[in-house]
């Protein structure tokens, strides 16, 4: 005869799914975003992202104090297939790089996708 749960493992794991659920980050095409705080978020390439892409020698990503508008390239990455843009899903002002990847891009392939951000964003 299976072993039940109690009521209390039940209920938590009831609210830890409810809670990953409501924290995901969303998707937009290869670019994930996560929101930090009020108008404050966190862009990053996605799982699907990194399997698009095979040894990464660059990434160029948009300088602090950057202005930028829905559309707008938000990385580009370099690899032995060619040039990828990430487009921006939504406007912003860049607050923070991730100068760690832009110094070792290779590591973009094989990070988990929350060590893949690319920038911070305070959005408009």
């Amino acid at each position: 005869m299976a072993k039940q749960e109690s009521a209390w493992k039940q209920m938590i794991h009831f609210y830890r799914h409810d809670y990953e659920e409501q924290h995901a980050p969303m998707l937009y095409g290869d670019v994930w975003l996560k929101t930090k705080s009020h108008q404050r978020l966190l862009l990053g390439l996605s799982t699907q992202g990194q399997q698009n892409l095979g040894l990464v020698s660059q990434i160029s990503l948009p300088t602090n104090g950057e202005h930028l508008m829905a559309g707008d390239t938000l990385a580009t990455l370099t690899d032995d297939h060619g040039v990828h843009t990430l487009p921006t899903p939504f406007s912003g002002t860049v607050q923070k790089t991730n100068v760690a990847l832009q110094a070792t891009p290779q590591l973009i392939v094989s990070n988990k996708q929350t060590d893949n951000w690319l920038v911070q964003l305070k959005a408009d």
